[in-house]
Protein backbone atom coordinates (compact mmCIF):
# COMPACT_ATOMS: atom_id res chain seq x y z
CA UNK A 1 0.00 0.00 0.00
CA UNK A 2 2.85 2.82 1.03
CA UNK A 3 4.73 2.02 -2.39
CA UNK A 4 1.06 2.87 -3.97
CA UNK A 5 0.76 5.89 -2.52
CA UNK A 6 4.76 6.19 -2.98
CA UNK A 7 3.79 6.20 -7.18
CA UNK A 8 0.93 8.44 -6.85
CA UNK A 9 2.91 11.18 -5.02
CA UNK A 10 5.69 10.61 -7.20
CA UNK A 11 3.38 11.38 -10.45
CA UNK A 12 1.40 14.50 -8.59
CA UNK A 13 -1.82 12.34 -8.25
CA UNK A 14 -2.19 12.94 -4.70
CA UNK A 15 -0.67 15.80 -2.15
CA UNK A 16 2.45 14.55 -0.48
CA UNK A 17 0.71 16.54 2.58
CA UNK A 18 -1.35 13.76 4.93
CA UNK A 19 -3.55 16.75 5.74
CA UNK A 20 -4.27 17.61 2.60
CA UNK A 21 -4.73 13.94 1.51
CA UNK A 22 -7.52 13.09 4.54
CA UNK A 23 -9.35 16.91 3.49
CA UNK A 24 -9.85 15.27 0.28
CA UNK A 25 -11.10 12.14 0.88
CA UNK A 26 -13.56 13.21 3.48
CA UNK A 27 -14.53 15.39 0.37
CA UNK A 28 -15.06 12.86 -1.73
CA UNK A 29 -17.28 10.35 0.69
CA UNK A 30 -19.11 13.61 1.43
CA UNK A 31 -20.13 13.78 -2.27
CA UNK A 32 -21.00 10.27 -2.65
CA UNK A 33 -24.94 9.59 -2.48
CA UNK A 34 -26.70 9.02 1.11
CA UNK A 35 -29.56 6.76 1.51
CA UNK A 36 -32.80 8.65 3.00
CA UNK A 37 -32.72 9.05 6.40
CA UNK A 38 -34.71 6.71 8.29
CA UNK A 39 -34.26 4.28 5.82
CA UNK A 40 -32.61 0.75 6.55
CA UNK A 41 -29.58 0.23 3.84
CA UNK A 42 -30.06 -3.04 2.62
CA UNK A 43 -27.19 -5.09 1.11
CA UNK A 44 -28.09 -7.73 -1.47
CA UNK A 45 -25.63 -10.80 -1.84
CA UNK A 46 -26.12 -12.61 -5.45
CA UNK A 47 -27.17 -16.36 -4.80
CA UNK A 48 -24.49 -18.74 -5.85
CA UNK A 49 -24.25 -19.99 -9.04
CA UNK A 50 -23.43 -23.66 -9.44
CA UNK A 51 -20.87 -24.81 -11.24
CA UNK A 52 -21.47 -26.80 -13.66
CA UNK A 53 -18.34 -30.50 -13.85
CA UNK A 54 -16.74 -30.27 -17.28
CA UNK A 55 -17.92 -32.97 -20.14
CA UNK A 56 -16.21 -35.92 -19.32
CA UNK A 57 -13.10 -36.18 -22.29
CA UNK A 58 -14.38 -39.49 -23.79
CA UNK A 59 -11.32 -40.59 -26.43
CA UNK A 60 -12.66 -42.12 -29.60
CA UNK A 61 -10.97 -45.31 -31.64
CA UNK A 62 -12.06 -45.61 -34.90
CA UNK A 63 -10.62 -49.25 -34.47
CA UNK A 64 -12.04 -50.34 -31.58
CA UNK A 65 -15.84 -48.77 -32.73
CA UNK A 66 -15.38 -50.93 -36.26
CA UNK A 67 -14.05 -53.65 -34.00
CA UNK A 68 -17.69 -53.75 -31.95
CA UNK A 69 -19.82 -53.47 -34.97
CA UNK A 70 -18.15 -56.16 -36.90
CA UNK A 71 -18.48 -58.35 -33.32
CA UNK A 72 -21.86 -57.85 -32.94
CA UNK A 73 -22.72 -60.03 -36.09
CA UNK A 74 -23.16 -63.43 -36.15
CA UNK A 75 -20.25 -64.53 -37.55
CA UNK A 76 -17.30 -62.02 -37.21
CA UNK A 77 -14.76 -63.72 -39.20
CA UNK A 78 -17.42 -63.51 -41.94
CA UNK A 79 -18.46 -60.13 -41.67
CA UNK A 80 -14.81 -58.93 -41.73
CA UNK A 81 -14.17 -60.85 -44.70
CA UNK A 82 -17.41 -58.92 -46.05
CA UNK A 83 -16.26 -55.77 -45.14
CA UNK A 84 -12.77 -55.92 -46.73
CA UNK A 85 -14.17 -57.01 -49.92
CA UNK A 86 -16.91 -54.55 -50.41
CA UNK A 87 -13.99 -52.03 -49.26
CA UNK A 88 -11.76 -53.17 -51.91
CA UNK A 89 -14.28 -52.94 -54.41
CA UNK A 90 -15.25 -49.53 -53.30
CA UNK A 91 -12.08 -48.06 -53.52
CA UNK A 92 -11.44 -49.78 -56.69
CA UNK A 93 -14.86 -47.91 -58.27
CA UNK A 94 -13.78 -44.66 -57.22
CA UNK A 95 -10.14 -45.01 -58.86
CA UNK A 96 -11.96 -45.90 -62.37
CA UNK A 97 -14.35 -43.21 -62.05
CA UNK A 98 -11.82 -40.71 -62.21
CA UNK A 99 -13.57 -38.24 -59.63
CA UNK A 100 -11.08 -34.74 -59.13
CA UNK A 101 -11.54 -35.61 -55.59
CA UNK A 102 -11.84 -39.24 -53.36
CA UNK A 103 -15.68 -38.73 -51.89
CA UNK A 104 -16.66 -40.43 -48.71
CA UNK A 105 -19.07 -42.58 -49.87
CA UNK A 106 -18.24 -45.27 -53.11
CA UNK A 107 -21.83 -46.66 -55.08
CA UNK A 108 -21.03 -49.81 -57.37
CA UNK A 109 -23.22 -52.34 -58.78
CA UNK A 110 -22.85 -56.11 -57.27
CA UNK A 111 -25.14 -59.20 -57.59
CA UNK A 112 -25.26 -60.91 -53.66
CA UNK A 113 -24.63 -64.39 -55.06
CA UNK A 114 -21.32 -63.12 -56.62
CA UNK A 115 -20.08 -61.95 -53.37
CA UNK A 116 -21.59 -64.78 -51.54
CA UNK A 117 -19.71 -67.59 -54.38
CA UNK A 118 -16.20 -65.47 -53.64
CA UNK A 119 -17.05 -66.00 -49.58
CA UNK A 120 -18.18 -70.05 -50.22
CA UNK A 121 -20.90 -69.64 -48.44
CA UNK A 122 -24.89 -69.08 -49.04
CA UNK A 123 -26.55 -65.93 -49.55
CA UNK A 124 -28.49 -65.96 -46.21
CA UNK A 125 -25.17 -66.01 -44.41
CA UNK A 126 -23.68 -63.21 -45.98
CA UNK A 127 -27.13 -61.08 -45.66
CA UNK A 128 -27.35 -61.66 -41.98
CA UNK A 129 -23.82 -60.68 -40.82
CA UNK A 130 -24.44 -57.48 -42.76
CA UNK A 131 -27.46 -56.60 -40.66
CA UNK A 132 -24.38 -54.74 -37.95
CA UNK A 133 -22.53 -52.77 -40.53
CA UNK A 134 -26.37 -51.91 -42.26
CA UNK A 135 -27.40 -50.82 -38.79
CA UNK A 136 -23.98 -48.32 -37.91
CA UNK A 137 -24.28 -47.41 -41.25
CA UNK A 138 -21.02 -47.24 -42.60
CA UNK A 139 -23.18 -49.34 -45.75
CA UNK A 140 -25.87 -49.56 -47.53
CA UNK A 141 -27.63 -51.70 -50.28
CA UNK A 142 -30.53 -52.12 -52.28
CA UNK A 143 -32.39 -54.37 -55.25
CA UNK A 144 -31.30 -52.56 -58.63
CA UNK A 145 -34.32 -53.62 -61.18
CA UNK A 146 -33.67 -53.81 -64.61
CA UNK A 147 -35.75 -55.10 -67.68
CA UNK A 148 -35.59 -58.61 -69.36
CA UNK A 149 -37.99 -60.09 -72.25
CA UNK A 150 -40.52 -57.28 -70.99
CA UNK A 151 -40.21 -58.23 -67.32
CA UNK A 152 -38.66 -56.25 -64.25
CA UNK A 153 -36.60 -58.50 -62.96
CA UNK A 154 -33.72 -57.80 -60.35
CA UNK A 155 -30.03 -57.41 -62.05
CA UNK A 156 -28.51 -57.45 -58.34
CA UNK A 157 -27.54 -55.05 -55.75
CA UNK A 158 -26.20 -51.69 -55.32
CA UNK A 159 -23.96 -50.48 -52.71
CA UNK A 160 -23.20 -47.70 -50.64
CA UNK A 161 -19.66 -48.21 -48.55
CA UNK A 162 -18.39 -44.99 -46.57
CA UNK A 163 -14.84 -45.01 -47.15
CA UNK A 164 -14.20 -43.08 -43.95
CA UNK A 165 -16.59 -45.35 -41.59
CA UNK A 166 -14.43 -43.40 -38.41
CA UNK A 167 -16.12 -40.27 -38.88
CA UNK A 168 -19.15 -42.26 -39.66
CA UNK A 169 -19.16 -43.50 -36.07
CA UNK A 170 -18.10 -40.53 -34.80
CA UNK A 171 -21.31 -38.63 -36.10
CA UNK A 172 -18.99 -36.42 -38.46
CA UNK A 173 -21.11 -37.77 -41.34
CA UNK A 174 -24.19 -38.79 -42.00
CA UNK A 175 -25.13 -42.84 -42.34
CA UNK A 176 -24.40 -43.91 -46.01
CA UNK A 177 -27.56 -44.56 -47.85
CA UNK A 178 -28.33 -45.16 -51.73
CA UNK A 179 -30.06 -42.20 -53.22
CA UNK A 180 -32.93 -42.86 -55.59
CA UNK A 181 -30.25 -40.98 -57.95
CA UNK A 182 -27.91 -44.67 -57.94
CA UNK A 183 -30.95 -46.79 -58.52
CA UNK A 184 -31.77 -44.94 -61.65
CA UNK A 185 -28.25 -45.68 -63.12
CA UNK A 186 -28.27 -48.00 -65.87
CA UNK A 187 -25.95 -50.45 -64.12
CA UNK A 188 -26.64 -53.21 -66.24
CA UNK A 189 -28.22 -54.62 -69.63
CA UNK A 190 -29.94 -57.58 -68.69
CA UNK A 191 -31.09 -58.82 -72.69
CA UNK A 192 -27.95 -57.97 -73.78
CA UNK A 193 -26.12 -59.50 -71.13
CA UNK A 194 -28.15 -62.96 -71.20
CA UNK A 195 -27.20 -62.96 -74.68
CA UNK A 196 -23.75 -62.75 -74.18
CA UNK A 197 -23.66 -65.24 -71.57
CA UNK A 198 -22.73 -62.12 -69.09
CA UNK A 199 -24.92 -63.09 -65.84
CA UNK A 200 -24.14 -64.58 -62.27
CA UNK A 201 -26.11 -67.72 -63.01
CA UNK A 202 -23.21 -68.33 -65.67
CA UNK A 203 -20.62 -67.17 -63.39
CA UNK A 204 -21.30 -69.14 -59.76
CA UNK A 205 -22.39 -72.59 -61.70
CA UNK A 206 -20.49 -75.44 -63.10
CA UNK A 207 -21.48 -77.14 -66.54
CA UNK A 208 -22.91 -79.81 -64.55
CA UNK A 209 -24.96 -78.08 -62.72
CA UNK A 210 -26.19 -76.21 -65.43
CA UNK A 211 -26.93 -79.14 -67.73
CA UNK A 212 -28.69 -81.11 -65.03
CA UNK A 213 -30.72 -77.76 -63.99
CA UNK A 214 -31.45 -77.38 -67.56
CA UNK A 215 -32.92 -81.24 -67.15
CA UNK A 216 -35.20 -80.46 -64.37
CA UNK A 217 -36.86 -77.47 -66.01
CA UNK A 218 -37.12 -79.36 -68.98
CA UNK A 219 -39.18 -82.27 -66.89
CA UNK A 220 -41.16 -79.40 -64.94
CA UNK A 221 -42.24 -78.05 -68.40
CA UNK A 222 -43.16 -81.68 -69.54
CA UNK A 223 -45.12 -82.36 -66.53
CA UNK A 224 -46.99 -78.84 -66.81
CA UNK A 225 -48.05 -79.34 -70.63
CA UNK A 226 -49.35 -82.62 -70.16
CA UNK A 227 -51.39 -81.08 -67.10
CA UNK A 228 -52.92 -78.41 -69.59
CA UNK A 229 -53.61 -81.32 -71.99
CA UNK A 230 -55.52 -83.16 -69.37
CA UNK A 231 -57.60 -80.18 -68.70
CA UNK A 232 -58.15 -79.39 -71.57
CA UNK A 233 -59.36 -82.93 -72.66
CA UNK A 234 -61.86 -82.46 -69.70
CA UNK A 235 -62.84 -79.16 -70.97
CA UNK A 236 -63.79 -81.04 -73.86
CA UNK A 237 -65.62 -84.09 -72.57
CA UNK A 238 -68.36 -81.46 -70.29
CA UNK A 239 -68.62 -79.41 -73.45
CA UNK A 240 -70.24 -82.09 -75.32
CA UNK A 241 -71.78 -83.52 -72.36
CA UNK A 242 -73.32 -79.91 -72.09
CA UNK A 243 -74.11 -80.38 -75.90
CA UNK A 244 -75.59 -83.80 -75.13
CA UNK A 245 -78.30 -82.48 -72.61
CA UNK A 246 -76.13 -83.94 -69.84
CA UNK A 247 -75.67 -82.25 -66.55
CA UNK A 248 -72.32 -81.42 -66.01
CA UNK A 249 -71.21 -81.70 -62.52
CA UNK A 250 -68.97 -78.80 -61.37
CA UNK A 251 -67.64 -77.34 -58.32
CA UNK A 252 -66.54 -80.01 -55.90
CA UNK A 253 -68.18 -82.80 -57.32
CA UNK A 254 -66.49 -82.18 -60.51
CA UNK A 255 -63.29 -82.06 -58.93
CA UNK A 256 -64.07 -85.34 -56.84
CA UNK A 257 -64.85 -86.92 -60.42
CA UNK A 258 -61.35 -85.75 -61.74
CA UNK A 259 -59.42 -87.16 -59.08
CA UNK A 260 -61.13 -90.65 -59.17
CA UNK A 261 -60.74 -90.42 -62.92
CA UNK A 262 -56.89 -89.61 -62.34
CA UNK A 263 -56.77 -92.91 -59.57
CA UNK A 264 -58.15 -94.69 -62.28
CA UNK A 265 -55.68 -93.86 -64.69
CA UNK A 266 -52.78 -94.21 -62.55
CA UNK A 267 -53.91 -97.87 -62.36
CA UNK A 268 -54.45 -98.79 -65.64
CA UNK A 269 -51.11 -97.69 -66.36
CA UNK A 270 -49.88 -100.02 -63.35
CA UNK A 271 -48.73 -96.82 -61.19
CA UNK A 272 -49.02 -96.90 -57.46
CA UNK A 273 -52.34 -95.44 -56.29
CA UNK A 274 -50.49 -93.94 -53.33
CA UNK A 275 -48.94 -90.78 -54.09
CA UNK A 276 -45.20 -90.75 -53.25
CA UNK A 277 -44.26 -88.62 -50.28
CA UNK A 278 -42.37 -85.39 -52.33
CA UNK A 279 -38.62 -85.30 -51.18
CA UNK A 280 -37.89 -82.16 -49.58
CA UNK A 281 -35.43 -80.22 -51.89
CA UNK A 282 -32.40 -78.24 -50.90
CA UNK A 283 -32.76 -74.38 -52.64
CA UNK A 284 -29.53 -74.22 -55.14
CA UNK A 285 -28.72 -71.04 -53.92
CA UNK A 286 -29.22 -70.32 -50.22
CA UNK A 287 -27.88 -73.71 -48.72
CA UNK A 288 -26.73 -76.20 -51.11
CA UNK A 289 -23.12 -75.63 -52.39
CA UNK A 290 -22.39 -78.36 -54.48
CA UNK A 291 -22.14 -77.74 -57.80
CA UNK A 292 -21.63 -74.28 -57.77
CA UNK A 293 -17.78 -72.59 -58.17
CA UNK A 294 -16.42 -70.06 -56.48
CA UNK A 295 -15.79 -66.61 -57.97
CA UNK A 296 -12.28 -65.24 -58.00
CA UNK A 297 -11.30 -61.65 -56.85
CA UNK A 298 -10.45 -60.72 -60.30
CA UNK A 299 -13.94 -61.70 -61.78
CA UNK A 300 -15.83 -59.58 -58.95
CA UNK A 301 -13.47 -56.23 -60.04
CA UNK A 302 -14.13 -56.58 -63.33
CA UNK A 303 -18.18 -57.04 -62.97
CA UNK A 304 -17.69 -53.82 -60.35
CA UNK A 305 -15.58 -51.85 -63.22
CA UNK A 306 -18.01 -52.54 -66.03
CA UNK A 307 -20.29 -50.01 -65.65
CA UNK A 308 -17.73 -47.30 -65.51
CA UNK A 309 -15.71 -48.39 -68.59
CA UNK A 310 -18.87 -48.66 -71.24
CA UNK A 311 -17.60 -46.91 -74.20
CA UNK A 312 -19.26 -43.40 -75.29
CA UNK A 313 -19.08 -41.17 -78.17
CA UNK A 314 -18.79 -38.04 -75.95
CA UNK A 315 -15.41 -39.08 -75.16
CA UNK A 316 -12.66 -36.74 -76.25
CA UNK A 317 -8.81 -37.13 -76.26
CA UNK A 318 -8.33 -34.92 -73.11
CA UNK A 319 -11.94 -35.21 -71.19
CA UNK A 320 -14.58 -38.21 -70.32
CA UNK A 321 -17.88 -37.42 -69.46
CA UNK A 322 -18.93 -36.97 -65.70
CA UNK A 323 -20.74 -39.61 -64.42
CA UNK A 324 -24.03 -39.18 -62.68
CA UNK A 325 -25.24 -36.60 -64.76
CA UNK A 326 -22.34 -34.16 -63.43
CA UNK A 327 -23.57 -33.85 -60.11
CA UNK A 328 -20.00 -35.77 -58.43
CA UNK A 329 -17.94 -32.89 -59.97
CA UNK A 330 -20.14 -29.81 -58.77
CA UNK A 331 -21.00 -31.24 -55.17
CA UNK A 332 -17.14 -32.41 -54.55
CA UNK A 333 -16.06 -28.62 -54.90
CA UNK A 334 -16.57 -28.34 -51.16
CA UNK A 335 -13.77 -30.85 -50.23
CA UNK A 336 -11.41 -28.92 -52.26
CA UNK A 337 -10.91 -26.78 -49.51
CA UNK A 338 -9.67 -29.12 -47.05
CA UNK A 339 -6.58 -30.14 -50.13
CA UNK A 340 -3.47 -29.18 -48.99
CA UNK A 341 -2.45 -25.83 -50.78
CA UNK A 342 0.75 -27.80 -52.38
CA UNK A 343 -1.47 -30.32 -54.14
CA UNK A 344 -4.51 -28.12 -55.38
CA UNK A 345 -2.85 -27.02 -58.29
CA UNK A 346 -3.90 -30.42 -59.78
CA UNK A 347 -7.01 -30.59 -57.79
CA UNK A 348 -8.20 -27.50 -59.03
CA UNK A 349 -7.45 -28.29 -62.80
CA UNK A 350 -9.48 -31.82 -62.50
CA UNK A 351 -12.04 -30.20 -60.93
CA UNK A 352 -12.23 -27.83 -63.99
CA UNK A 353 -11.66 -30.78 -66.56
CA UNK A 354 -15.03 -32.17 -64.92
CA UNK A 355 -17.19 -29.36 -64.77
CA UNK A 356 -15.70 -28.76 -68.36
CA UNK A 357 -17.07 -32.51 -69.37
CA UNK A 358 -20.64 -32.26 -67.46
CA UNK A 359 -21.71 -28.73 -69.12
CA UNK A 360 -19.90 -30.21 -72.28
CA UNK A 361 -18.04 -26.68 -72.30
CA UNK A 362 -14.39 -27.68 -72.82
CA UNK A 363 -13.58 -25.01 -74.55
CA UNK A 364 -14.16 -22.56 -71.71
CA UNK A 365 -11.69 -24.46 -69.25
CA UNK A 366 -9.99 -21.19 -68.09
CA UNK A 367 -13.25 -19.78 -66.97
CA UNK A 368 -13.70 -23.17 -65.20
CA UNK A 369 -10.10 -22.77 -63.39
CA UNK A 370 -10.98 -19.28 -62.51
CA UNK A 371 -13.96 -20.05 -60.99
CA UNK A 372 -13.19 -22.58 -58.58
CA UNK A 373 -10.07 -20.53 -57.68
CA UNK A 374 -12.29 -17.56 -56.81
CA UNK A 375 -14.44 -19.69 -54.63
CA UNK A 376 -11.52 -20.90 -53.21
CA UNK A 377 -9.98 -17.87 -52.18
CA UNK A 378 -13.47 -16.73 -51.30
CA UNK A 379 -13.33 -19.20 -48.37
CA UNK A 380 -10.09 -18.57 -47.39
CA UNK A 381 -11.22 -14.74 -46.49
CA UNK A 382 -14.49 -15.62 -45.11
CA UNK A 383 -16.97 -15.13 -47.84
CA UNK A 384 -17.85 -18.73 -48.17
CA UNK A 385 -20.32 -19.04 -51.79
CA UNK A 386 -19.38 -22.72 -52.66
CA UNK A 387 -22.60 -24.17 -51.46
CA UNK A 388 -24.78 -21.46 -53.49
CA UNK A 389 -22.59 -21.70 -56.33
CA UNK A 390 -23.28 -25.52 -56.15
CA UNK A 391 -26.71 -25.70 -55.65
CA UNK A 392 -26.59 -22.97 -58.66
CA UNK A 393 -24.85 -25.06 -60.72
CA UNK A 394 -26.62 -28.14 -59.96
CA UNK A 395 -29.81 -26.27 -61.70
CA UNK A 396 -28.31 -24.92 -64.74
CA UNK A 397 -27.21 -28.53 -65.69
CA UNK A 398 -30.51 -30.36 -65.14
CA UNK A 399 -32.04 -27.54 -67.08
CA UNK A 400 -29.50 -28.35 -69.84
CA UNK A 401 -30.30 -31.89 -69.71
CA UNK A 402 -34.01 -31.32 -69.56
CA UNK A 403 -33.78 -29.04 -72.57
CA UNK A 404 -31.83 -31.92 -74.20
CA UNK A 405 -34.09 -34.10 -73.96
CA UNK A 406 -36.67 -31.85 -75.32
CA UNK A 407 -34.64 -31.62 -78.39
CA UNK A 408 -34.53 -27.68 -77.64
CA UNK A 409 -31.06 -26.95 -76.18
CA UNK A 410 -30.34 -23.22 -75.95
CA UNK A 411 -27.62 -21.61 -78.05
CA UNK A 412 -26.09 -19.72 -75.39
CA UNK A 413 -22.58 -21.56 -73.89
CA UNK A 414 -22.80 -22.95 -70.92
CA UNK A 415 -20.30 -20.99 -69.28
CA UNK A 416 -22.52 -17.70 -70.34
CA UNK A 417 -25.31 -19.66 -68.64
CA UNK A 418 -23.68 -19.68 -65.05
CA UNK A 419 -22.21 -15.96 -65.55
CA UNK A 420 -25.98 -15.13 -66.04
CA UNK A 421 -26.91 -16.95 -62.70
CA UNK A 422 -23.81 -15.59 -61.12
CA UNK A 423 -24.76 -12.21 -62.05
CA UNK A 424 -28.64 -12.75 -60.58
CA UNK A 425 -27.21 -14.20 -57.33
CA UNK A 426 -25.14 -11.14 -56.71
CA UNK A 427 -21.92 -13.23 -56.20
CA UNK A 428 -20.03 -12.52 -59.48
CA UNK A 429 -18.60 -8.91 -58.14
CA UNK A 430 -18.23 -10.16 -55.01
CA UNK A 431 -15.43 -12.83 -56.92
CA UNK A 432 -14.07 -10.54 -59.14
CA UNK A 433 -13.55 -7.88 -56.12
CA UNK A 434 -11.77 -10.77 -54.16
CA UNK A 435 -8.15 -9.49 -53.10
CA UNK A 436 -5.80 -11.78 -55.12
CA UNK A 437 -3.75 -14.10 -53.18
CA UNK A 438 -2.33 -17.47 -53.53
CA UNK A 439 -4.62 -20.06 -52.28
CA UNK A 440 -2.90 -23.27 -54.08
CA UNK A 441 0.92 -24.21 -55.13
CA UNK A 442 3.18 -22.23 -56.75
CA UNK A 443 3.27 -22.45 -60.80
CA UNK A 444 5.76 -24.08 -62.33
CA UNK A 445 8.58 -22.61 -63.65
CA UNK A 446 8.24 -21.98 -67.70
Amino acid sequence: MNRFFDLARSKGLISADPAVVQEQLAAVMAARPQPPAGEEVVFRVPPPVAATPPAPHVPFQPVASLTACLEAAECPVTARRIFQVLLELALHSIRARGLPVRPDVAVFHLPLELLAAHLECDRTTVWRNLRSLMAAGVLDARDHYGTLNGRTAVTGKVWAVSIVPDRVLRGMAAPVKVRIQDLRFPWRDLTSDVKAGRTAYALTRTDERQEAEKAARKAREGERAKAFERAALRLSEREAARAAGAKVPHGRRAATLNAAATREARKSQEVTTEKARPKRLISTVQQSREGLKAVKAGELIQWTLAPFSTPSDDVTVTVARALSGGLDAIFTLRSLTMTPKRDRNAVVESAARALAAAFDDTKNLRFWCWLIWQLLRGAAQGQDYIDDVAHMLARVLHDLRHDETLGSRTQRRPAALVVKELNELRVLDALRELERYRVGGKPRAA
